[in-house]
């Protein structure tokens, strides 16, 4: 389930005050179609996400997107937007979660290759680009995608 919060301030005031957990989620773009996805090698039911990944303590969650991006993918980009924050909560395969996301919005170099893989934390990510009005999430990674359609569509540009 997706509970939105009207501001990020009021967002890590409630994970803070229920001691949840912070996540940023990446949400890629290149040339204004294409959205960056993985899939785990093996797959083992993870499905089709985002670079995603914990904010640490002390960090904002802009710096947590940077990182996150980096380590998973090997992309390193700048200058992240803050598209939305929201709680998600989720009934997992083998637990009940319950997370503050703060989705951010990046601009890829229309030179980026069209598939590559990338070794984080002991997984195999295989990237792909996906159609950025029909990306195939699971685990309700889209929850941010009508923002960024929306900063797209606002901004007039190819993000």
């Amino acid at each position: 389930m997706i509970t939105p919060y009207p501001n990020q301030a009021q967002a890590r005031a409630d994970a803070a005050a229920r001691s949840l957990r912070e996540k940023a989620v990446c949400l890629v773009v290149r040339g204004g179609a294409d959205l960056l996805v993985f899939d785990h090698i093996p797959d083992d039911g993870a499905g089709v996400q985002l670079p995603a990944g914990g904010v640490e303590p002390g960090e904002p969650p802009a710096d947590a997107a940077l990182r996150e991006l980096w380590e998973e993918s090997g992309l390193r980009l700048s200058e992240p937007h803050l598209l939305c924050c929201y709680l998600w909560e989720a009934q997992l395969p083998h637990r009940f979660t319950r997370q503050v996301c703060h989705a951010y919005a990046f601009a890829a170099p229309t030179d980026t290759p069209d598939n590559w893989q990338h070794h984080a934390d002991g997984h195999l990510f295989a990237f792909r680009w996906a159609d950025v009005t029909a990306p195939g999430l699971d685990w309700e990674m889209d929850a941010a995608m009508p923002f960024l359609i929306r900063h797209m569509t606002s901004h007039q540009e190819n993000l």
